[in-house]
């Protein structure tokens, strides 16, 4: 089967416009807003995304897309385990501060209050009233157009509901909230 492409070959020029055209298209995909997060005290690092995707097969894994060369890259590649915190429609301003290619490293570039657990305690750094927390561990990476494709698999998971942070058409909503829980019937 042969895969259809979206631009000729040789790229043209006028592959610009088309581009632009893609990511506004690609922009309509809501998503869920996530902070990827690793490394112990002062080599802390975070970075908010909206790539990351799971396979929720056995064993379950997840990939997220970080540009290549980035701190972010850098770090998830080379840490033993990152944890994806799925963010509240609360943590908006978390989202934007992980976002920020500036923000510094380290757990003091945070409030103690914002970490889950001691922040000075060892393991993974997880961000307090997210909805849920998976914690990955690094297997390879695919390069992907100028970014990287990071791949994971998943070795624990923490949810708690509630309703998370999305992103549509380039803005940061509320996304459904979670159900309430019904007890499973028993056979």
């Amino acid at each position: 089967m042969a895969l259809a492409t979206r631009r000729p070959a040789p790229y043209a020029a006028a592959g610009a416009d088309a581009d632009a055209d893609v990511v506004a298209a690609i922009r309509h995909f809501a998503t869920g807003v996530t902070v990827l997060t690793c490394g112990v005290g002062e080599d802390a690092e975070g970075v908010t995304v909206s790539t990351f995707s799971t396979v929720p097969g056995h064993p379950p894994m997840a990939c997220v897309a970080l540009r290549s060369g980035s701190r972010a890259l850098r770090a998830m590649a080379k840490s033993p385990t990152f944890v994806a915190n799925g963010l509240a429609a609360e943590q908006e301003a978390l989202a934007r501060h992980f976002a920020r290619r500036t923000r510094p490293s380290g757990l003091d570039q945070l409030p103690a209050k914002a970490w889950l657990d001691d922040p000075a305690a060892e393991g993974v750094p997880r961000l307090s009233g997210a909805v849920a927390w998976l914690e990955c561990r690094p297997e390879r990476t695919v390069t992907v157009s100028d970014h990287e494709l990071l791949i994971a698999r998943v070795v624990s998971a923490v949810h708690r509901g509630g309703t998370p942070l999305v992103t549509f058409a380039g803005e940061l909503h509320s996304g459904p909230s979670t159900p309430t829980a019904r007890p499973r019937e028993r056979d």
